[in-house]
């Protein structure tokens, strides 16, 4: 007999072990713990799927309800994983015997013994991988249990069915369905079934072995199959026998957006649908390639394309509807560069962002004068910048409408120098242009001319700001749970006013019509307002065009960096945007802007002021708030200065000249040019002060070079006009 200490001590033994496991499989399971891997849809406006995000584990999971899985799909399942699934506890005893007798009797061989509640807590517990195999056994079993104490039968199944892997990445039938047979899970039938069960034991087995499996569970089950030699015929994709294939059927149009909005949605959800258009990116990318077939002589590899629309009743946000990164998503090489995003050098295609700063700092007007004239613009300790214009040209005087609409380069550096480069800079930054990560004397006024680069998505939002009366939009993306999401936040850059005036300036064809002539790919017939920018060597060309509906924006050129063979903005990118806002407006109204800030005013194109009847005038929208009183009286007397002034061209003042002693003197002259030199009467030009000199009629001479400070001072009988301070090392 056991005496009564042994007694008590046994029951204490039995309670320290009876204890822990009881309170063990007592605690809760949540079913909704179970889909935590689960990965988000991805559809487009219409509805379609394009793709899913990826979770923690970079794999592909959706979750559908066990109700939406036909019935003999789980009963497949059991067969082939655990035919007594329906009544044991999560730990199938026989199975287990069965296996270890194989084990010990059988040279190694052993049946598994894992019931599909012990495969679940694999899934849901990868670390458990790492533990030693019979402390990995014994978590299994007693975690399985507690399973089956929580979840119901259909809930086992249903984390099972959409939390194995089947294939690659894919993980679960709903996700592995859509992949490899284009449809729903409640539309699989049972030959897809029973390949998607078979993949369950080996994601990528050989053909051989998968048409014995596949064929021996075909055996087991109570359904009639046809035999097949090669079960992958059953899936979508394996007409693309090599990667050539497939790029040829499928351009991969949404896959750029796809990849992109993959690393922006950060909330876990189940759907969400995008404002993409796959109707209209399928169009874009059409224009596109089409395009590109005709630049290729050109020297034109690849082009990107973006479109923005408004959404009724916001002010502050525009919505993407079309991204096209490449001509080839699946193209050996850049395919799968999205030139929407990348950075590049922007041309004159900020132009129109420099002067709308400008105008509403208070600098310029609309109706301001510029000399588009040589200039050397000093760089304090950095030397000198001398930009020069795209044509080689220098058009004189002429107005800031005329400049910006001929993106004449001189007046914009001129621009940018009086407002300050760090002004600019720091507005660049607020219109969403965080890439710019030096400092402003980095650029100098390089930047006014695209030197700090851009992505097309970046510009396109940033010119969304004239239609919306100067608010730069957040970029509606879709809806996630139902809420919006959005690319970047909405704020003021420049007022109504500024907006309009510069909207009316880059929609007037008239404007523009010296540098690209009466008809080019600028010109529509409905109201567009049109930018285009062409970087050095010719090697980016881009053009922006908007409404009051849309805005396109498009890039052509090399991903690689080659130059093209002379490709402008208004060739290369500017015929993809002209059919991209045709296709857009063809079933639209073609409705004139409307006034809201402006009025029409005649101003003279060479003084700025209003124009009389002499004037040689130009119409230009301005704000109506402004008070114009001074009539132009420059061309009713002949003596009458230009507005500017007389002042040196050149040398610009603190400028830097070196003198190279192995060439000639005579050969390495200073030139120098007055401005106006013609309307003085007394004209006398000295040079350090001692030497006197006289320029040609049009105010033109050239200095002998001579190392050291120089100085040169202009009068006119005894007042002096104008004096520049310039040195030769």
């Amino acid at each position: 007999m056991i005496s009564k200490k042994k007694f008590i001590l046994y029951i204490l033994l039995g309670g320290s072990l009876v204890f822990p496991i009881a309170g063990f499989l007592l605690r809760p399971i949540s079913f909704e713990s179970l889909r935590n891997q689960t990965t988000v849809r991805i559809l487009t406006k219409e509805g379609t799927l394009i793709g899913r995000g990826k979770n923690q584990n970079q794999t592909r999971q959706d979750w559908e309800s066990i109700h939406e899985y036909p019935n003999y799909v789980p009963e497949i399942l059991k067969i082939a994983e655990d035919k007594r699934f329906d009544y044991h506890h999560g730990i199938d005893l026989f199975a287990g015997f069965n296996s270890l007798y194989s084990y010990l009797f059988s040279k190694g061989k052993r049946g598994g013994a894992s019931t599909l509640t012990m495969q679940l807590v694999r899934i849901q517990n990868p670390e458990i991988r790492s533990y030693p195999v019979l402390l990995r056994k014994v978590f299994e079993i007693f975690e399985a249990l507690r399973y089956e104490v929580w979840l119901t039968k259909s809930e086992i199944l249903e984390a099972y069915l959409n939390s194995i892997s089947i294939h690659s990445n894919i993980v679960g039938f709903p996700s592995a369905s859509l992949t490899l047979f284009g449809k729903h899970i409640r539309f699989l039938s049972i030959e897809e079934a029973v390949y998607l069960t078979v993949l369950i034991r080996k994601n990528k087995p050989g053909l051989d072995e998968l048409s014995i499996r596949y064929q021996n569970l075909s055996e087991r089950i109570s359904y009639k199959l046809p035999r097949l030699k090669d079960p992958n015929e059953l899936t979508i994709d394996t007409k693309f026998k090599t990667k050539t294939d497939f790029s040829e059927h499928w351009k991969g149009e949404n896959q750029h957006f796809l990849i992109w909005i993959r690393k922006l949605i950060s909330i876990p959800s189940e759907e969400f649908v995008s404002s993409l258009s796959s109707e209209l990116n399928s169009e874009l990318h059409a224009i596109v390639n089409s395009e590109l077939d005709g630049l290729e002589r050109w020297n034109v590899s690849n082009a990107s394309a973006i479109v923005l629309e408004r959404v009724r009743g916001k002010e502050d946000e525009l919505e993407l509807k079309g991204m096209i990164g490449s001509k080839n998503f699946f193209e050996d090489g850049n395919g799968m560069v999205n030139g929407s995003l990348a950075y590049r050098d922007a041309g004159s295609t900020l132009k129109p962002l420099l002067y709308a700063i400008a105008i509403e700092k208070g600098f310029y007007t609309v109706n301001s004068i510029f000399s588009d004239e040589k200039y050397s613009f000093s760089l304090g300790q950095g030397g000198n910048y001398l930009p020069r214009n795209s044509d080689l040209r220098y058009w004189g005087d002429l107005t800031l409408a005329e400049a910006l609409g001929n993106s004449r380069n001189i007046p914009a550096v001129t621009a940018i120098n009086q407002m300050g480069v760090t002004t600019f800079y720091r507005f660049l930054q607020t219109a969403g242009f965080t890439h710019l990560k030096e400092s402003p004397q980095f650029y100098g006024p390089g930047l006014a001319l695209g030197s700090g680069g851009t992505s097309l998505l970046q510009l396109t939002r940033a010119y969304g700001s004239f239609p919306l009366n100067g608010i730069l939009p957040k970029i509606r993306l879709g809806k996630i749970d139902k809420n919006p999401l959005y690319f970047g936040k909405s704020t003021r850059l420049f007022s109504g006013e500024t907006a309009e005036e510069l909207k009316f300036v880059l929609k007037d064809p008239k404007l523009r019509q010296r540098a690209f002539g009466r008809r080019s790919y600028l010109d529509f017939p409905f109201p567009v307002s049109i930018k285009t920018g062409t970087s050095k060597d010719y090697r980016n060309s881009w053009t922006v065009a908007f409404n009051d509906r849309y805005v396109v924006g498009a890039w052509v050129g090399n991903f690689s960096g080659e130059r093209t063979m002379d490709v402008s903005g208004s060739f290369g990118a500017g015929r993809i945007v002209q059919n991209i806002f045709r296709s857009l407006m063809k079933d639209k109204p073609a409705l004139d802007f409307k006034s809201s800030y402006t009025e029409t005013r005649n101003f003279c194109r060479l003084s700025g002021k209003l124009a009389s009847n002499q004037c040689p005038s130009i119409a230009l929208k301005v704000r109506k708030k402004i008070i114009l009183n001074d009539l132009c009286d420059k061309h009713q007397s002949e003596s009458n200065p230009s507005i500017l002034g007389v002042g040196f061209v050149y040398p610009s003042m603190g400028q830097v000249y070196l003198y190279h002693p192995s060439y000639e003197k005579d050969t390495q002259s200073i030139p120098v040019r007055v401005r106006e030199y013609q309307t003085l009467k007394v004209p006398k030009l000295v040079w350090n002060g001692k030497t006197e000199f006289k320029p040609t009629s049009n105010g033109d001479l050239r200095l002998p070079i001579v190392r050291g400070k120089h100085s040169l001072v202009l009068y006119d009988g005894d007042i002096m006009k104008a004096s520049v301070d310039f040195e030769v090392k």
